[in-house]
């Protein structure tokens, strides 16, 4: 058995990493455009135009409105 000392003989380090993952909140945007279109519908609307006509009363005679007689001048 020897009884001499030896100094230890270090090895150089060996790495290891440990990695470690932390979740960061980071934005994401997402643009949206509306677009309002307005559009014309023809809808039919009916009409009917009501027209009284009274004719008069049937015992009393009225004067025609037809055409007048044409008046021709004796002066020239």
């Amino acid at each position: 058995m020897s009884h001499c000392h030896y100094d230890p003989v270090v090895c150089p380090p060996i790495q290891f990493v440990n990695h470690q993952f932390y979740p960061q909140v980071v934005p994401v945007v997402h643009p949206i455009e509306i677009i309002n279109q307005a559009h014309v519908i023809p809808v039919p609307h009916h009409v009917f135009p009501v027209v009284v006509k009274d004719p008069g009363d049937p015992c009393c005679h009225t004067r025609s409105l037809g055409k007048r007689p044409v008046r021709t001048s004796s002066k020239r």
